[in-house]
């Protein structure tokens, strides 16, 4: 670093010039620094920070924000599933669904199946309604942690009923043989 008052050569890191004494200001100090191969090369690091936006991303600051934010999606998207009452996919059987009449279909090739149920919210219970035309063949009530067990019968309706608080929310649900999928689903 040159001297302004006296013009000799001083050590970029000097508060003082050797020479005459001169005090070296901590702007003069910089600018001698940045003159120099390490001193560009910092500045090709900022401005490398400033295109990549590394500046902000290495903020822990943001790195909590952005992490807190990750999580909150996660969860959000983890743990709903919907607002619909529906049956689940199961290895017993298969489901269908008939928007037109509103019904799920399931095909399996047993003769009666544990099914497994999606009860958005806080259901209190489960009840299952099973008719046959007009007539109710029986009805039964199931706690949530309980899963259902429907008897295949082409001509059985079942009701699925998810209780809740305020109300129930209801499915109709069929069972079929699996060989008859093609011709009942849409």
């Amino acid at each position: 670093m040159k001297c302004k008052n006296c013009g000799s050569e001083n050590l970029i890191c000097a508060h003082y010039c050797e020479n005459c004494g001169h005090p070296f200001t901590e702007e003069q100090r910089d600018e001698a620094y940045d003159r120099t191969f390490f001193g560009r090369l910092d500045g090709i690091k900022k401005l490398k920070s400033y295109m990549t936006l590394e500046f902000i991303t290495s903020n822990p600051i943001f790195r909590a924000v952005f992490l807190v934010l990750l999580v909150f999606i996660g969860i959000l998207t983890g743990t709903n599933r919907g607002s619909e009452m529906r049956p689940l996919e199961s290895e017993s059987y298969t489901v269908g669904y008939n928007k037109e009449t509103d019904e799920f279909y399931l095909f399996t090739d047993l003769d009666e199946v544990d099914v497994s149920l999606y009860l958005p919210g806080k259901p209190q219970g489960i009840r299952v309604s099973a008719d046959r035309g007009d007539a109710n063949i029986y009805t039964e009530e199931y706690s949530t942690d309980e899963v259902p067990v429907l008897i295949k019968d082409p001509s059985v309706v079942y009701t699925v009923y998810g209780i809740y608080e305020k109300g129930e929310d209801s499915i109709t649900v069929l069972l079929y043989d699996s060989s008859v999928r093609e011709g009942l689903e849409p």
